[in-house]
């Protein structure tokens, strides 16, 4: 099982962008940065993918369809290929994101709008395709449309990691505002969340692809219904952000399995984590 040390690598490479940017006359996102490096569900998912760009070659390329771009802020840094981070419509991976490339000096860093489920990329064009807390967004089959979409895009042999939330029971959330938390005039499909059935039913089996880990995520002490609601006052929420990583290195645990029946390290589940790899040469 993967250790925290990845995790932890990322956390740092935030508080140092943050300082850089800061340097660099971008007061405002460095300050955000340093205020909230990385979130609570963003720690240990950040260190999986980590894990699988360090076994690609030099040059590989890699797609970013996740949320928010931190991750691949610090690829484009250590990659010697390009690194794209797409949305399908969200301005900040130019106003916040290729802000913060330019302040360090990422040139192999490319930022574009893009609908995951149809692309502009060319056939075999990536590495290292991951999309961690998106696709359970995309309404109707939308999921598994996107996934199709990031086989074609793969090299043989390449890589995707999706993670999406993950409950014993599931369970399709309808409300009035978007996944930006911009509110709606009538409330709209919002996300899913998969149990084991429907991970198996919509992204487990697609055809090329080859699962080669399935990891659940979840917390020992129920910190998730705190944070991601309005339960807690304003100041205190805010006053937590800086500490999210230590309460996740604290609080999560990940392991190996289907998370569908009694939790061996106690808690609950919150996500899965699914690696795969494209069939065909060197997969």
């Amino acid at each position: 099982m993967i250790t925290l040390s990845n995790a932890f690598r990322v956390y740092g490479f935030a508080l140092s962008a943050g300082l850089r940017a800061i340097g660099a006359g971008l007061f405002v996102e460095g300050a955000k940065l340093l205020m909230s490096p990385v979130g609570y569900w963003r720690f240990l998912p950040n260190a999986f993918v980590l894990e699988e760009f360090e076994r690609l070659p030099a040059g590989a390329r890699v797609l970013d369809a996740s949320s928010p771009k931190l991750l691949s802020l610090m690829l484009s840094r250590k990659a010697s290929g390009e690194v794209y981070a797409t949305d399908l419509d969200d301005e900040k991976i130019f106003t916040r994101w290729q802000r913060l490339a330019d302040a360090l000096g990422l040139k192999n860093y490319k930022v574009e709008y893009q609908d995951a489920t149809r692309t502009c990329y060319p056939e075999e064009h990536f590495d290292l395709i991951y999309s961690i807390s998106v696709i359970e967004h995309i309404p109707g089959r939308g999921d598994a449309d996107a996934l199709a979409e990031f086989r074609r895009m793969l090299r043989p042999g390449g890589t995707i990691v999706v993670e999406v939330p993950y409950r014993h029971a599931g369970e399709e959330r309808v409300l009035n505002y978007d996944s930006k938390g911009t509110p709606l005039a009538e409330p709209r499909f919002y996300e899913r969340l998969y149990d084991a059935a429907q991970l198996a039913e919509r992204l487990e089996n697609v055809p090329g692809l080859r699962m080669t880990r399935r990891v659940i995520l979840g917390e020992r002490l129920p910190l998730d219904p705190w944070l991601a609601t309005g339960r807690l006052p304003r100041p205190l929420r805010v006053a937590i952000l800086p500490f999210e990583p230590l309460l996740a290195a604290a609080n999560y645990w990940a392991r190996e399995g289907d998370g569908g029946g009694s939790d061996n390290c106690g808690g609950r589940p919150l996500a899965a984590l699914l690696v795969y790899k494209k069939e065909g040469a060197g997969g």
